[in-house]
C-alpha cells in the first residue's frame, strides 16, 4: 500500500470518527466506556495485594505462619519489584499515542492488564507469576482514560468528571473484598486466583467493547485531520516551524541535573523535596494491608468476617475521601489542605495498626484505612504536581516536576526494600508493629516540615513565579 493510499484510508476513517462525536449519545457512551476501563485500571493494580498472604501460601507451598512464609514473602516482595523496571521505558511507551492516538492505547492498555492478570491466575511457579505481575505494573499506571476524558470533555466539566470517575473506580475495589469472601477458602491456598476472575473478563470484555464503542479524541482528530489535509508545501512548512520549535524548547530546556540542581538550591523546592521523600518513604504500608490484616487475625482480635467488612468497606472510604479531599484543596489552597490530607493518613494509619493489634470495630478499621490512604495519595499528588508545579519558573517546570517524581520513586524503592527485610526479621505478624513505627514518625516529620518550611501557593502567577534564594 502506498503513502497516499494509506493516508486516504486514514482520512476516510479520521472523518467518520468526527461525525461520530456529534452523536447525542456518543459522550454518554463515552463516560460509561471510560468509567469501566477505569474501574478495571483500579481492580489490576489492587488485586495482587489483596490476597498476598494466600498467594505466597499457594506459590511457595508454606504455611502461615512460619520463618518459611516471611522468606517467601519477602523473596516474592523482591522479585516482583522488578516490574517497576518498566516505569524507565514507560515514557517511550506513553509519547506513542502522541503519535498513532489515544484510542489504541486504550485498548491494548485495558487489554494488557487481562493479559497480566490472565497470566498470573495460570501460573504454577513464581517465574510464570512474576510475568503476570510485571505486565500489570507495565499497563496499569498509564491512564489513557484520563487523557480521554480531559479531551473529550467540555472544559467546564473536566475537572469533575475527572474527580467522579476516579472516585466511582476507587470505591470499585470494595468488589475485590466481595470476591475475596465468596471465594478465597483459606483452608484452599489456591483459591486466591478466583479473585481475579472477574477483573478478566471485564478487562476483556470492555477492551473489545472499546474497540467499537470509542473513536479517536477530538482533539487529535482535528490535529491529524488538519495534517492530512494539507498540501505537500504546507507540510514542509509546517516541519520547519516545528523543528525550529523544537531547537527553541531544547535550547531552552534544562537537563535533569539542572533540574535538582534548581531543586536543592531553593528553599521552597528543597523542602517541597523533602516532604515529598518522607511521605513517598511512608508509602510502605499500602502494599502490606493484607499481611497486617491477617496478622490481626492470628492475633486473634479480628476474625475472617471482620477481614472481609475491612476489605469491602474501605475503598467506599477512599473513593468519597478522595473526592473530599479535591474540594478542600480548593477552598482552603494548597498548604492547609496538605496538612489536613497528611493528618488523616497519619491518624489513619495509627488507628488501622491499633485495630490489627487490639481488639476493635472492623467498621471503624476500614474507616481509617480508607482516609488514611485517600489522604496520603491526595498529599503526594499535590506534592509532586500542583505545589512543584506552583513554585518552579516556566521554563523549567516540566523538567522539576518530572525530577520530583523521580524523588519520590526512589522514596517508594525504598520502602518496598524495607518491608521485605522486616518481613524477613520480624515475621509477617508482627508487621503492624514494624511498619507503623517506621512510617508514622516520617508523615509527622513531613507535617512539621510542610507547615513550618513550605509557602502557600494557592492563586500563584505561574507565568511570573516569585523563586527564593
Amino acid at each position: 500500500m502506498t503513502r497516499t493510499e494509506k493516508e486516504r484510508k486514514e482520512l476516510e476513517k479520521l472523518e467518520k470518527a468526527e461525525a461520530f462525536h456529534g452523536h447525542k449519545h456518543y459522550f454518554t457512551i463515552l463516560i460509561i466506556v471510560l468509567s469501566i476501563v477505569y474501574i478495571v485500571d483500579e481492580l489490576a493494580s489492587s488485586v495482587r495485594g489483596i490476597v498476598e498472604v494466600q498467594t505466597v501460601k499457594d506459590l511457595f507451598h508454606v504455611v502461615y505462619p512460619s520463618s518459611d512464609f516471611d522468606n517467601a514473602s519477602a523473596k516474592l516482595g523482591f522479585v516482583t519489584m522488578a516490574g517497576y523496571l518498566s516505569y524507565l521505558i514507560s515514557p517511550f511507551y506513553k509519547s506513542l499515542a502522541d503519535k498513532y492516538g489515544r484510542r489504541l492505547f486504550l485498548i491494548i492498555n485495558t487489554i494488557g492488564m487481562g493479559v497480566g492478570m490472565l497470566i498470573c491466575i495460570l501460573s504454577k511457579s513464581l517465574l510464570l507469576y512474576v510475568v503476570g505481575a510485571v505486565i500489570m505494573t507495565f499497563f496499569t499506571p498509564n491512564d489513557v482514560q484520563v487523557i480521554y476524558i480531559m479531551e473529550c470533555a467540555p472544559k467546564e466539566h473536566r475537572a469533575k468528571l475527572c474527580s467522579i470517575t476516579k472516585g466511582l473506580a476507587l470505591i470499585s475495589v470494595s468488589l475485590l473484598g466481595l470476591f475475596v469472601k465468596l471465594f478465597v477458602n483459606d483452608a484452599i491456598p489456591s483459591t486466591w486466583r478466583n479473585v481475579f476472575i472477574i477483573p478478566i473478563i471485564l478487562a476483556f470484555v470492555i477492551g473489545i467493547a472499546t474497540i467499537y464503542l470509542v473513536r479517536e479524541t477530538p482533539v487529535f482528530t482535528q490535529k491529524r485531520l488538519q495534517y492530512l489535509r494539507s498540501t505537500e508545501e504546507e507540510r514542509k512548512a509546517a516541519a520547519e516551524a516545528e523543528k525550529l520549535a523544537e531547537e527553541k524548547e531544547k535550547k531552552n530546556s534544562i537537563s535533569v541535573w539542572g533540574a535538582f540542581k534548581y531543586i536543592f538550591t531553593h528553599r521552597q523546592t528543597r523542602a517541597i523535596a523533602l516532604v515529598a521523600l518522607l511521605m513517598a518513604f511512608s508509602t510502605g504500608y499500602t502494599g502490606k494491608y493484607q499481611p497486617m490484616l491477617e496478622a490481626g487475625k492470628y492475633n486473634g482480635v479480628m476474625s475472617s468476617d471482620a477481614v472481609n467488612i475491612i476489605l469491602m468497606f474501605y475503598p467506599v472510604i477512599n473513593g468519597i475521601f478522595t473526592m473530599i479531599g479535591g474540594f478542600i484543596t480548593d477552598a482552603l489552597g494548597r498548604k492547609k489542605s496538605a496538612l489536613i490530607l497528611g493528618l488523616w493518613a497519619a491518624v489513619g494509619l495509627a488507628i488501622f495498626a491499633y485495630g490489627c493489634i487490639y481488639p476493635l470495630n472492623p467498621w471503624i478499621i476500614g474507616l481509617a484505612y480508607g482516609i488514611s490512604i485517600a489522604g496520603l495519595w491526595s498529599i503526594s499528588d499535590m506534592i509532586y504536581f500542583v505545589i512543584t508545579s506552583e513554585s518552579t519558573p516556566t521554563e523549567m517546570r516540566a523538567s522539576v516536576v518530572g525530577s520530583m517524581q523521580l524523588i519520590g520513586m526512589f522514596g517508594m524503592g525504598f520502602n518496598m526494600i524495607y518491608n521485605n527485610v522486616v518481613t524477613m526479621l520480624a515475621g509477617s505478624t508482627n508487621l503492624p508493629v514494624v511498619l507503623t513505627v517506621a512510617y508514622l514518625p516520617l508523615m509527622a516529620i513531613s507535617l512539621i516540615i510542610m507547615m513550618l518550611r513550605v509557602k502557600e501557593t494557592k492563586g500563584v502567577d505561574l507565568e511570573n513565579v516569585q523563586v527564593d534564594e
